[in-house]
């Protein structure tokens, strides 16, 4: 496994989108907010040492949560920087950067995940069980 540091990762998951046709906005954006995930990780801390809580804490943080000014950051931007902060996780473990996903439990996983691989997340082996299974 790479020992890269968030920001390192970040670089390469950028450079990555461009390379999948991403748009320069798009590149933008994500872009910015990966500044506010450096902000509250720290850009130098070492991406394994990311864990579930985290990750969690970061989800509850005024740094996504609140605007410099202390109003309220809009719900669809809160959203969409979870979703960035989820996409990149993932590309991570895809790419043998982290073994296991740090995404606290009921964390929306989109379509990002192929069926079958949430064996290797951090919080499935405690998930509850399906109706199928119940």
């Amino acid at each position: 496994m790479m020992e890269s540091t968030l920001h390192e990762a970040a670089k390469a998951y950028i450079e990555h989108l461009r390379t999948q046709g991403k748009t320069e906005r798009t590149i933008y954006t994500y872009g910015k907010d990966f500044e506010q995930i450096e902000a509250f990780f720290g850009a130098e801390r070492k991406l394994t040492s990311i864990l579930v809580p985290h990750v969690g804490k970061f989800f509850k943080s005024d740094v996504l949560l609140k605007l410099q000014n202390g109003k309220e950051r809009a719900k669809p931007t809160v959203d969409k920087t979870k979703r960035v902060l989820r996409m990149f996780l993932i590309w991570a473990k895809e790419t043998g950067r982290i073994d296991k996903l740090p995404l606290p439990k009921g964390t929306p996983m989109g379509r990002s995940v192929k069926k079958g691989d949430k064996k290797n997340d951090e919080h499935s082996q405690h998930s509850a069980p399906t109706p199928a299974q119940a």
